[in-house]
């Protein structure tokens, strides 16, 4: 009896919440999948996410379980509050986003968030750093669950005695990392410890200490491999059978062709190309048999550039797009005639070129010479787009090229008016501004890497402009039809008018001559008098403005001599009822 008034007090309770009329409004945003309401809320900044507490209570402790923790949408966030989000959590956290801004979180309190993320079994990482001086806990390499690891702008630590790797791991981006002393060993451990890695990003990353012995990369499911660093790597790249994309930018990072035989998409910067590269990519031992579009960037003042471009052009039997980024008009050591070009080629060479695209031109007469040798042996060409760079004239070498015969018979040559800011890629990552680092040849220590590209529209805004002028001559010519029909429908009311005009004086001129007995010499026939006063005129003649306006002024004056002619008789005739 005792534990009767407690249990009929909660049977009450629930029983009024039952009865409780529903006075908000339905829940739309709730009733979303729970995958889509997760991206939705992910995408909002902390602040935000935790204010939906206030919207309903089945909305109060919705934000703790929400998969993604994301820091990076805001000028900065205390630490204070980065412990209260990740304390009250109800769920484990999934992906970590974190720009760190404040230098307060570096020693402590970063610290105690990788131990409690890699005890929640996080998967997503990112973090970023606005200075590479920051070095990481050792328990980030107590996440093994890590699918996706993105960092920039910090220090790896010394892995653990007995690390075996991120068996899970598949997205590997270090951008501005420096890995600790033999970091040339970690980071081959690293890849050979993780045999899911399907995307790796290395960024300026800093090997300490490399140099000393070879180092391999090994990652046999690896899909996009990108490599950028104003400094040689000693390593190279084992056979990559799945891999699809290949970006390279830097010095002696030829040698990591050789395990590049299947890529689909290969960009290659050679700026700082060794001479010793041209020999390594000539003793290729294989073909880049899916090898689909191509994007080199050459210096054709300088002969190892060409010939490294040959190289690669006489590897690639399938290709298909051709990127050509030109790299300065220094003066020309050599002529790259027509000679020299037909040497280097094969038969099977450019046999599937589709598009090719010059870009930062200058016109050189070795660019020229390329120009007129891939329209002389690329039999299925369809366009050849020449982007030339920024104050450079090419007016006569754009008649050249135009004017040049070529074997496709479906070849087009486009001159744009503007050199293109993009570098051939959409996404807007930072590997786009690294990369345009490369190529002008400056390496800037920036605060954020992050940088928007324009996207290569100077094809569709020439199209479009092209279209606007078609579309505007047709409606300039639609109403210079309409106004010239309008003219000849007018001309035509008043030439009936004056016909009609003649009859009537002439009839009237025969009454009077026949009621005041005055002979008068015959009137010609309405019809004989306007087709004889009206001189033969051909159909050009007919729609000339000039003409049209002449026979105006005469048919004007005929008409107004018949009027005043018409008068002067009715005045010196008798009036008929005198005559009567």
């Amino acid at each position: 009896m005792a534990a009767s008034p407690p249990n009929r007090k909660r049977r009450l309770a629930a029983a009024e919440a039952e009865a409780e009329p529903e006075l908000s409004p339905p829940d739309a945003l709730g009733a979303l999948p729970v995958e889509v309401l997760d991206n939705i809320l992910g995408r909002l900044h902390i602040y935000d996410v935790v204010r939906t507490s206030a919207l309903s209570r089945a909305w109060r402790r919705r934000w703790e379980s929400l998969p993604t923790v994301d820091l990076t949408r805001s000028p900065g966030v205390a630490a204070s509050d980065v412990d209260a989000v990740l304390l009250r959590r109800s769920a484990p956290v999934r992906a970590f986003r974190l720009a760190a801004r404040d230098p307060s979180w570096f020693v402590d309190a970063l610290h105690d968030w990788l131990l409690y993320l890699s005890r929640s079994g996080v998967q997503a990482l990112y973090l970023w750093f606005p200075t590479p001086s920051f070095r990481l806990h050792s328990c980030l390499f107590s996440c093994r669950e890590l699918t996706s690891l993105d960092l920039e702008g910090c220090r790896l630590p010394p892995a653990p005695s007995g690390f075996e790797g991120f068996q899970n791991l598949k997205k590997l981006h270090l951008t501005k990392v420096s890995l600790p002393e033999h970091g040339d060993k970690a980071l081959a451990a690293l890849f050979a410890g993780s045999p899911l890695l399907e995307d790796v990003e290395l960024m300026n990353a800093l090997l300490v200490g490399d140099g000393a012995d070879e180092w391999v990369i090994r990652a046999p499911n690896l899909r996009k491999l990108i490599m950028v660093a104003p400094f040689p790597y000693a390593g190279r790249v084992e056979d990559l059978p799945r891999l699809e994309e290949g970006i390279l930018c830097g010095p002696n990072y030829a040698k990591f062709l050789t395990g590049m035989a299947h890529v689909t998409k290969l960009e290659f910067v050679c700026s700082f190309m060794r001479s010793t590269e041209v020999d390594v990519v000539e003793q290729l031992p294989f073909l880049f048999e899916k090898l689909r579009s191509l994007v080199i960037s050459v210096n054709f003042c300088r002969m190892s550039h060409i010939l490294f471009m040959f190289c690669l052009l006489r590897s690639a039997p399938v290709l298909e797009e051709l990127d050509v980024l030109g790299q300065g008009d220094d003066a020309q050591d050599i002529d790259a005639n027509d000679e020299f070009l037909n040497a280097q080629s094969t038969n099977d060479m450019f046999a599937k070129l589709h598009v090719v695209r010059m870009k930062k031109v200058a016109c050189l007469c070795n660019e020229m010479h390329f120009m007129e040798f891939v329209l002389n042996k690329a039999g299925v060409l369809r366009v050849l787009s020449v982007y030339p760079s920024s104050g450079s004239t090419c007016s006569n070498e754009q008649t050249i090229i135009t004017e040049h015969p070529r074997v496709s018979p479906d070849a087009q040559v486009i001159f744009m008016n503007r050199e293109s800011a993009n570098n051939g890629y959409m996404h807007t990552s930072s590997v786009n501004y690294e990369l345009e680092t490369i190529r002008s040849g400056t390496w800037l220590d920036v605060e954020h890497p992050r940088k928007i590209h324009r996207l290569d529209l100077d094809a569709v805004d020439q199209q479009k402009q092209l279209e606007k002028v078609l579309l505007q001559t047709q409606k300039e010519g639609k109403k210079r039809n309409e106004e010239a029909q309008a003219r000849h429908e007018d001309t035509k009311r008043r030439l009936k008018f004056c016909v009609a005009a003649n009859e009537y004086f002439t009839s009237a001129l025969k009454y009077l001559s026949e009621k005041s007995n005055i002979p008068i010499p015959p009137f010609p026939d309405s019809s004989s008098v306007s087709s004889s006063s009206q001189p033969a005129m051909s159909r050009s003649a007919l729609t000339d403005p000039a003409v049209r306006s002449a026979d105006k002024v005469q048919e004007d004056s005929r008409v107004d001599h018949d009027v005043v002619g018409a008068a002067s008789v009715r005045a010196n005739s008798p009036e008929p009822e005198d005559h009567l």
